[in-house]
């Protein structure tokens, strides 16, 4: 049961986590993911079978101190954006924000009683964790589009780290697991923290 509600909670997590980037560039006047039907509720959209399925099993069975995983990203004409570079910021804000916003719906309905315990401390520990990964300031993390935003866009360092800047975050959670780990855990206690003076 315990996999199953996790699971569940990421599910819920990475459909809405890029659900709100979508959202967020509509109103900055982008509508790729409109017409790429992608700004619906039906998880069968943006479910990516790697990310949002077989990588959770696999770090809830060999013992990861935390799950994470991804949806297919919603598509997004950076270039469509108005203002330009404060609609990129706002876009890419909007993933960790929406997770935020979730730990802070799942803490609100454990204190009136819809949530149990459980339940609760699952949503709001897979939502903070997510939000503190992506906030991780490399590209094509949400925390690295969110400063690089305001950078030119032409640098080659910029194409390097856009292309291939998730393996390189996944190799060096890999290979320095230990200091991510703390940096991970670092900013989700702040987010914590941060949820938990809301409430």
């Amino acid at each position: 049961m315990e996999i199953l509600l996790k699971i569940t909670c990421l599910a819920v997590a990475i459909v809405l986590h890029e659900l709100s980037h979508g959202l967020m560039a509509y109103i900055f006047g982008d509508r790729t993911a409109q017409y790429a039907g992608r700004l619906s509720l039906n998880p069968i959209k943006h479910i990516d079978p790697m990310g949002s399925i077989i990588l959770p099993f696999l770090l809830f069975f060999t013992g990861a101190p935390f799950l994470i995983g991804w949806a297919k990203p919603v598509p997004v004409n950076f270039m469509n954006l108005r203002p330009q570079r404060f609609g990129v910021f706002c876009v890419a804000f909007a993933g960790p924000l929406m997770n935020i916003l979730l730990a802070l719906t799942a803490s609100i309905l454990w204190k009136v009683g819809i949530f149990n315990l459980e339940v609760a401390n699952a949503a709001i520990q897979i939502n903070v964790i997510l939000a503190a990964f992506n906030l991780l300031p490399i590209l094509p993390l949400d925390g690295g589009r969110m400063i690089t935003c305001f950078l030119p866009q032409n640098h080659k360092l910029f194409y390097f780290f856009e292309r291939f800047g998730l393996v390189i975050v996944i190799s060096t959670l890999m290979i320095f697991s230990g200091p991510i780990h703390k940096l991970i855990f670092g900013i989700a206690n702040t987010i914590l923290n941060f949820v938990n003076m809301l409430i």
